[in-house]
């Protein structure tokens, strides 16, 4: 392994050295020639992320010949002035000023900063940017590493079609390996972020204690920055650590340090730190780190595919090469896959069995299946061969026994159907040994073996724990009257438990049999009969009884309602005829209009009996119409607050509580929703004398809750269930038909609601119903 990657390295720097000039001699040299792709990295060569990237580049692009590229280096983390950054600009427009780039690769978020000054010399240049946040922020974030506040972040998306640009987000996924972390190493007590004074691993940093604030608040958390921190003095602080209760998790390790009197940035020296003996494992937070399969330390961690995201790249590129603008390519964001090296993972003492469903695996020792494959399948097909010689032989000699056998087969198959069809199950029962043989397709104990052909035996103590309890005991003295020779004829019917049956667990069942067969001394010694299911017949039965029933209850219910209703007709009748008579007998004026009043008052009662008449008879033939539209919730039960103030008695306070805003639309019928408040309100001021009346509503989750609320007399606990009864009138002397709230009840059902009453003796009473919150159609 370690042969391969000194290859890999070697190939990379031939690599390196046949694509970019890093060096400034080398800039002044530059051939006067066009550059297709311009690549700049903001770190420095060498830096594992964006060299995995340029090397996959140059490995493809090579390969077609026709695209020039030259990769330039921001080392951002040594641009740490405004003036730095100035020059840097001048150093890289003075470069390519004559030959401008087809296209821009940017590796990280610092590149952008340079957005402005590229449309300014080289016009809509096609950018793709491959970096680790969706946002930019002003230039002094990056000049100082500092975290971009949210207030200044610039959605890489809003500037696609202002900058000719495409997005390929490298994303971390923190909240994933956290929670991946937990899952390895169950006793975690503390977590250490390992990263840099970069502001990507600054963001990490905030991130990570975000995540942990919220989703384990109980974990002790420190970031160990290269920035304050030395590779010695972390690599001393990770030996000490306990590996089953400390998680690392791994993000980059820049390192600056002075050398010759110019500030160097080291980019490699992670690999001193993954490689070192330490007692804890680390967890990769980057896809960057291509030394999970290298690197000891560095078992694994959640990333994205680090192959999948070259290759979007290269895909971006192509496209820009084929002529197509960078901001009509569409943007691309990675899923996270776990990955762990297996060999690392077992010697830090980890399960894989612990692993998430989907963990891809490096070096994975081969299974069984896979090592003896070979073996297995030459076995197998031996195997197979010699039971298919044996089997032709026995086939032979099967076919001669299913000749014999198919008459006899035949003949009892029918008779059986038969007795299935007609749901008899014949038997006989044996006195000495107890047990009683029946033939039939499935047995009545689950499971039983047949003794012979579709034949089965049950003993008689297991056959009556089949029978319900409620027959049971009658069925068990049946039989003892049987073995004690006081009867010779059984003929009884009894429910019992059928395995078999499809809709129903319990089936009846009619048993008959007789005696055929005694001793010397006379006792019984065999009987035989059948058994028939009844089930359907027994249906039947109850169904006429209870249509019976039904008829008498409805015959009971229409004398019940004639007699109701001729009483309740008949009293606003007779004074309405009362009183005419009289009004034409009378000369008085005072007396004419008091008569008057009386007669119209009771036409009211009439027509409103009618009226309840006619909405009961609508509800319970289905014809109900229901008209839905939108209107004002507040504006429809304030009109109903003037209906009801000149019937309140004297000392009544009517109060609407509205739930809402004054323009709050409802989708609903608006006659019945009226129809429905007005009769509670019209109720609750009869039975009201003093103190208030309260109703409104109070909009929920999924529907509207209506209330009216009195201080009237209230409702005895033991009448509350009668109170929804047709002609039910808890106080004779108030007018009204006994109607209203089983109407009430009945409109509110059909509009897929719910009515209830809440009430104390003395105190008052809530009435209360549901309506479904519906959207316009």
């Amino acid at each position: 392994m370690r042969i391969l990657l000194y290859i890999k390295y070697l190939f990379l720097i031939i690599l390196l050295y046949l694509s970019s000039s890093v060096s400034a001699e080398d800039k002044n040299k530059r051939e006067n020639t066009s550059t297709d792709l311009l690549i700049i990295s903001s770190y420095v060569s060498g830096a594992p992320w964006s060299q995995t990237i340029i090397s996959h580049i140059m490995q493809k692009e090579y390969d077609r010949r026709n695209i020039s590229m030259k990769v330039e280096y921001m080392n951002i983390l040594t641009i740490e002035t405004p003036e730095i950054l100035r020059q840097y600009k001048e150093n890289l427009f003075s470069t390519y000023g004559e030959n401008p780039p087809k296209a821009v690769l940017m590796l990280g978020n610092a590149p952008l900063l340079l957005r402005d000054d590229m449309r300014k010399h080289w016009g809509d240049v096609s950018l793709i940017v491959c970096a680790e946040s969706e946002y930019v922020g002003p230039d002094t974030t990056y000049i100082y590493n500092q975290i971009v506040p949210k207030q200044n972040r610039i959605s890489l998306k809003d500037l696609r079609e202002e900058y000719n640009m495409t997005f390929l987000q490298a994303h971390s996924f923190i909240p994933q390996n956290i929670q991946l972390i937990h899952r390895m190493l169950p006793g975690m007590k503390s977590l250490l972020l390992i990263g840099d004074q970069t502001d990507r691993d600054i963001d990490y940093d905030q991130q990570v204690r975000e995540f942990i604030r919220t989703k384990y608040p109980d974990l002790s958390y420190k970031y160990l920055s290269a920035g304050s921190w030395s590779s010695d003095q972390l690599l001393d602080t990770l030996r000490q650590v306990s590996p089953k209760e400390t998680g690392i998790l791994f993000a980059s390790w820049f390192h600056k340090r002075m050398f010759a009197g110019n500030m160097v940035l080291m980019a490699n020296s992670y690999k001193v730190i993954a490689n070192s003996s330490m007692p804890s494992p680390f967890f990769a937070l980057s896809a960057s780190l291509s030394s999970i399969e290298e690197d000891g330390n560095i078992i694994g961690g959640c990333v994205y595919d680090m192959d999948l995201y070259c290759e979007g790249i290269v895909k971006a590129i192509d496209a820009i090469v084929d002529g197509k603008q960078a901001r009509g390519i569409a943007l691309y964001d990675p899923k996270p896959v776990v990955i762990f090296n297996y060999p690392y993972m077992v010697d830090f003492g980890l399960l894989p069995e612990n692993c998430p469903a989907g963990t891809i695996f490096l070096n994975a020792p081969p299974t069984f299946m896979q090592k003896y494959q070979s073996s297995i399948a030459v076995g197998g097909v031996s195997l197979l061969l010699i039971v298919l010689f044996f089997q032709l032989r026995r086939n032979k000699i099967l076919e001669r026994l299913q000749q014999v056998e198919q008459n006899q087969r035949f003949t009892h198959t029918k008779l059986a159907m038969a007795l299935e069809v007609v749901d008899l199950l014949p038997w006989q029962w044996d006195l000495l040994t107890d047990e009683i043989t029946y033939s039939s397709y499935t047995p009545i104990e689950p499971g039983k073996e047949a003794i012979s052909e579709m034949t089965y035996s049950i003993g008689m103590q297991d056959y009556l724990t089949h029978i319900c309890e409620e027959d049971r005991e009658r069925l068990r003295q049946v039989f003892q009257d049987i073995r004690s020779n006081k009867i010779k004829e059984l003929r009884e019917e009894f429910r019992i438990h059928r395995h078999d049956a499809m809709e129903q667990d319990i089936d009846w069942m009619e048993a008959r049999g007789f005696v055929e067969e005694y001793d010397d001394k006379g006792k019984p010694l065999m009987v035989v009969g059948s058994s028939l299911f009844i089930t359907e017949r027994k249906a039947a039965e109850r169904e006429l009884i209870a249509a019976k029933e039904h008829a008498e209850e409805s015959n009971r219910l229409k004398s019940a309602f004639l007699a109701n209703i001729s009483h309740e007709i008949r009293t606003p009748l007779n004074a309405i005829i009362g009183f005419s008579s009289i009004l034409t007998m009378t000369e008085d004026e005072e007396e004419k209009k008091e008569y008057v009043s009386i007669i119209e008052k009771n036409n009211g009662i009439l027509l409103q009996l009618i009226n309840d008449v006619l909405d009961l008879s609508k509800i319970e033939a289905g014809a109900l119409d229901l008209h839905y539209s939108e209107f004002e919730l507040n504006e429809i039960l304030i009109t109903l607050k003037e209906v009801i103030d000149s019937r309140l008695q004297d000392g009544v306070e009517l109060i609407f509580e509205p739930g809402m805003h004054d323009n709050y639309l409802v989708f609903s019928d608006q006659n019945r929703l009226q129809q429905l408040v007005l009769n509670f309100l019209t109720n609750a001021s009869k039975f009201t004398s003093s103190g208030s009346i309260r109703y409104g509503y109070e909009v929920r989750e999924k529907d509207i809750y209506y209330y009216v609320t009195d201080t009237g007399t209230g409702i005895p606990e033991d009448k509350l269930h009668l109170i929804f009864e047709r002609f039910i009138k808890l106080d004779s002397f108030k007018q009204g038909t006994g109607l209203g709230l089983p109407i009430c009840q009945l409109i509110i059902q059909n509009m897929g609601g719910e009515i209830g009453v809440k009430s104390t003796l003395g105190k008052g009473s809530t009435f209360w119903f549901t309506l479904p919150l519906k959207l316009e159609q």
